[in-house]
């Protein structure tokens, strides 16, 4: 016979899996425009920074000195709450537009400190957040870097957007999607595919980890990828995106957050 705690935890499992089985969505760029943008415009136009800030606001809340108390390290992290603090403050600053956020934000600390564990309650964060409401996240079918649609419209367009939508188109294509755009689609933007993306570290979606296996090899392609020899002849050109492979780490983490563990220890060139 199931104990009521039993018959509980069931029916979390079963409102779990409804949970992440809904919010799937895939259309062209038209119907994105048409039928997801009206709703939150502002949340699509999110960088990591503010999108990561949102997700530490949705699992927490203010104390009465003002400073954000985040439930997701509540369970694993003890008496580091100035450390915590000074985190919650550097993503807050950096949503806000901030110069602090073209800086890396760098953990140091003894072992044992609760680097790694915040980290890692960091990622589980953004998994859960993605998907909820709050949290959804579109991008680009098939782009190798998850590429933001807004970044679909053209340059001579944003004016108009901004003044129908009330926020700022910010952001290039990447060379994939351009080179698609021009090859596949005849440069008709409206017809892109675009899809709803969810955080995953294993899936390598948004969350990307790099580690050196030896700080004195240590290869700049597991970060930024390098060139597909065996596409080169299919397409004629290393240059072309096409004959990329977006394989590192950098592009595992678009969108999201990279983690790069024991970065100092590598040679001064590398960094």
């Amino acid at each position: 016979m199931q104990t009521q705690t039993q018959e509980a935890f069931h029916s979390q499992l079963r409102a779990f899996t409804r949970r992440h089985r809904a919010g799937h969505w895939a259309g062209s760029f038209s119907d994105f425009m048409q039928q997801v943008v009206p709703a939150a415009p502002a949340r699509l136009a999110r960088n990591s920074h503010q999108y990561i800030w949102d997700m530490l606001c949705w699992s927490g809340q203010e104390d009465g000195d003002g400073k954000l108390r985040c439930s997701l390290f509540a369970d694993e992290l003890f008496g580091v709450d100035d450390a915590l603090a000074r985190v919650a403050d550097y993503f807050k600053a950096a949503a806000a537009g901030s110069e602090v956020g073209r800086r890396l934000l760098l953990l140091l600390g003894p072992p044992s400190g609760g680097k790694s564990t915040l980290v890692i309650r960091l990622k589980r964060g953004l998994e859960e957040y993605s998907y909820t409401d709050a949290g959804a996240l579109y991008a680009i079918a098939g782009c190798p870097v998850r590429e933001s649609p807004l970044h679909l419209v053209p340059h001579t367009l944003r004016a108009g957007f901004r003044d129908s939508y009330g926020v700022e188109v910010a952001g290039e294509l990447c060379p994939a999607c351009r080179t698609r755009l021009q090859h596949e689609l005849g440069g008709d933007f409206l017809r892109m595919p675009v899809e709803r993306i969810f955080i995953s570290e294993a899936g390598r979606s948004a969350i990307g980890t790099y580690a050196p296996h030896d700080p004195n090899s240590a290869d700049i392609a597991d970060l930024v990828g390098s060139v597909d020899l065996a596409k080169v002849a299919e397409f004629g050109d290393e240059g072309d995106p096409r004959a990329w492979s977006w394989s590192g780490a950098v592009y595992a983490a678009s969108r999201g957050v990279l983690e790069m563990i024991e970065i100092l220890k590598v040679k001064r060139e590398f960094l």
